[in-house]
């Protein structure tokens, strides 16, 4: 691993082709990955009818499909702004996935919804689940 760097999983706007890739800057990209447990993968309307995909860790229904990049810490700062991290919208944890490229499972941080917050977005019919077309599989697609 490239030092002082840290895996990171994206599953949404962050990835390849998606509106904030770019916030990834000198990031590193490593493989696609998905998740090495089921979650729940929602997709969310803003206020403004933008779409964007929140990540529940739950034991769901689907394994998620995304992104392994390589980040600075300097980074992760960068991107718990940009996620709400600190109005407590999105929780940054690790989780396990596994290396689409090599196989193997790695631990790597990921950035998933507050479920309190998922909630109220639920009863404002704001958020609903992904429907997987992939048997037990889901991609969010930007």
């Amino acid at each position: 691993m490239v030092e002082d760097r840290e895996y990171l999983f994206v599953y949404g706007t962050l990835m390849k082709g998606c509106p904030a890739h770019d916030l990834l800057g000198d990031s590193i990209f490593v493989s696609r990955a998905i998740t090495s447990e089921r979650h729940t993968l929602y997709e969310i309307t803003s206020p403004y009818g933008d779409r964007y995909p929140a990540l529940l860790l739950n034991g769901g229904e689907h394994y998620v499909i995304g992104e392994l990049y390589l980040v600075s810490p300097k980074m992760l700062d960068k991107l718990d702004f940009y996620e709400g991290v600190l109005e407590g919208d999105y929780i940054r944890t690790k989780i396990k996935v596994k290396r689409l490229d090599i196989g193997k499972d790695v631990e790597a941080y990921v950035y998933a919804i507050n479920p309190n917050l998922l909630q109220t977005l639920i009863s404002e019919g704001r958020a609903k689940p992904l429907v997987s077309l992939e048997g037990d599989k889901v991609l969010w697609k930007c």
